[in-house]
């Protein structure tokens, strides 16, 4: 078995623990990402990690989260709705969730220029580039709003809350993909006080655990709506 096969594998087992089943055309897109990251890693140091680790650490744990944001969306009745990835990196977590969230809009937000040239290839190869708009700028220069925003591996949740606001809506919802439990409950209450503090739209937030199959580290969904005065 060569090492795709190996990582295909893996990623089948994977999506069907999480309840997500791959079709061919989803099989193929994902074959054609892990192409183009094996292609592209060491020149652009996109992740650091073994090939069984992309499938684990990084496709799995964004495809994680999808059943959750699915059952928001529908809940809202949004038509093709708008999701907004912000510090997309490699594409995670949002090119696997377009992959497998057909219905929905993508917008991967990267300042590098290199890693945007990345994101722009992966897109095409993979047939994404009519679902994926590529924006090579900083967070607080967007002047668009979204139905969703998510991020990953990005920073504590006080430093971005305020770029997120300028994105969302009242209606919008905010899907941050984070660690261990504790550190979640003391960046909130540090984004807490920060906008208290300075006068800033207050938030509301639900934690969710992420069963991400094959790995052991503690993984958590952190949603944040806005709070209604």
């Amino acid at each position: 078995m060569t090492m795709l096969e190996e990582q295909l594998d893996l990623l089948h087992r994977g999506t069907e623990k999480i309840g997500i089943p791959l079709n061919s055309v989803q099989v193929e897109q994902f074959t054609q990402f892990l192409n183009i990251l094996s292609l592209f890693n060491d020149t652009y140091k996109l992740v650091a990690a073994s090939e069984s680790e992309i499938v684990i650490k990084h496709i799995l744990d964004s495809l994680a989260a999808a059943p959750i944001l699915s059952t928001r969306i529908a809940s809202r009745q949004w038509k093709n709705p708008r999701i907004c990835d912000v510090g997309s990196g490699a594409g995670f977590p949002g090119i696997p969730l377009a992959i497998v969230m057909s219905d929905c809009r993508f917008t991967l937000l990267e300042r590098s220029a290199k890693r945007c040239g990345f994101l722009r290839n992966a897109c095409s190869v993979c047939n994404l580039s009519n679902r994926i708009e590529i924006l090579e700028m900083d967070l607080h220069d967007i002047r668009d709003t979204f139905d969703v925003v998510t991020f990953r591996a990005l920073h504590p949740l006080a430093d971005i809350i305020r770029g997120i606001d300028g994105i969302t809506r009242s209606d919008s919802f905010v899907a941050a993909y984070k660690g261990r439990y504790e550190t979640i409950v003391e960046e909130l209450d540090t984004m807490e006080r920060q906008v208290r503090n300075s006068k800033q739209m207050r938030w509301d937030s639900t934690l969710v655990t992420l069963r991400v199959p094959f790995l052991s580290a503690p993984r958590h969904l952190c949603l944040l709506e806005k709070r209604m005065i």
